[in-house]
């Protein structure tokens, strides 16, 4: 049988060179309370190997960076994670390809990414869905349409998809040419859509007056810096993480989408695991999750603050500006031409108590 490879590169190669990735160090990180251990802890032997679009410090990573800690202190389980961030095994959509295939067993990404391999969740661009974080959480984790929808995404994409982590919180409109208090402003810019095509994502940034471009994240910077694309639509984390400051001075809280990080397993990897360690991994991968957005929440408003501090010049538009930017997204919830949303998931989503 061929090995699988990507880049050229075995998945054996991936393995050798890589060291078990080291977790519960990072700033934010929560411990548990001592436990008492059971007499024989259980083993799963195959390394997992994740490949990552996240910096090594990111919620999203820390958030599968954590899984073995949580097994080994919580669940008496010992396995080893390989992580490898910063998309250092390939582009966002390499990546999602090489968790179906196997050469890699995680990978994570925004939902925009996973348009072009299921329609599932591309109701989570809808502009302005969640109200603020505690919606978004709420609706993430116990809303029948979101499980109805994750069971479609597992069927269309053959993956196991794990519990949700925040990705950042709310997109900003940032560029490098001026600043942008209403769409109006946006006239005429090209800005950088999600590299899954997400029909949401690239209409939104039509709506507001802007030309979306669809690019790999790790060659955005040198877009933006060779005026590919005037600029993007991401989260502050992403933002001040791979200075994007150094490149794009002008940023615009339009708020709009809410990202959530979706992370999935090969399905072949899930299936080996014996039924203890499947339950004790997906617990582990909650408790992770549900530490990372605690972090993730907290660090949205840091990174704005940091921005601000490298000279970033953030403009929060008034309350009539910001409707401009709100009724545009709202407008494109009953267009099913500009979301590829069906109409009875928009009813579903509008449903949902806040």
């Amino acid at each position: 049988m061929t090995e699988k490879k990507i880049r050229g590169v075995s998945r054996r190669d991936v393995l050798k060179g890589s060291a078990v990735a080291t977790v519960g160090v990072a700033a934010g990180t929560m411990g548990f309370p001592a436990i008492t251990r059971s007499q024989q802890m259980k083993k799963y032997l195959k390394p997992i190997v994740a490949g990552l679009n996240g910096k090594e410090m990111d919620p999203s990573t820390q958030s599968i960076s954590l899984i073995p800690k949580i097994l080994r202190e919580k669940y008496d389980v010992e396995m080893q994670v390989q992580v490898h961030s910063a998309s250092t095994l390939g582009t966002d959509i390499g990546q999602l390809d090489a968790v179906k295939t196997g050469f890699i067993d995680i990978t994570s990404n925004a939902t925009a990414a996973f348009a072009g391999y299921s329609d599932a969740l591309i109701f989570m661009d809808l502009p302005y869905l969640f109200n603020d974080w505690d919606h978004a959480l709420r609706f993430i984790k116990t809303s029948d349409l979101m499980k109805k929808q994750v069971a479609k995404m597992e069927k269309d994409y053959g993956v196991k998809v794990l519990p949700f982590v925040g990705a950042g919180g709310y997109r900003m409109l940032t560029n490098r040419r001026r600043a942008l208090q209403s769409p109006k402003d946006v006239a005429g810019l090209k800005f950088r859509g999600s590299a899954g095509a997400s029909p949401a994502d690239f209409n939104l940034i039509r709506g507001w007056g802007g030309n979306p471009t669809p690019i790999p994240f790790v060659e955005l910077y040198t877009a933006i810096q060779q005026g590919v694309v005037d600029g993007m639509y991401i989260q502050p984390i992403w933002t001040y993480n791979f200075n994007f400051h150094e490149v794009a001075k002008f940023t615009t809280l339009t708020g709009g989408v809410w990202v959530a990080q979706l992370q999935v397993m090969n399905l072949g990897t899930w299936n080996s695991m014996p039924e203890p360690i499947q339950k004790a991994f997906w617990n582990a991968a909650q408790d992770a999750a549900d530490q990372m957005n605690v972090l993730d929440r907290k660090l949205e408003g840091e990174m704005i603050a940091n921005l601000k501090a490298k000279g970033q010049q953030i403009y929060e538009p008034s309350a009539a500006e910001m409707k401009e930017f709100k009724d545009i997204g709202l407008a494109m919830w009953d267009d099913k031409s500009k979301t590829n949303v069906d109409p009875s998931i928009v009813k579903e989503a509008r449903e949902f108590k806040a």
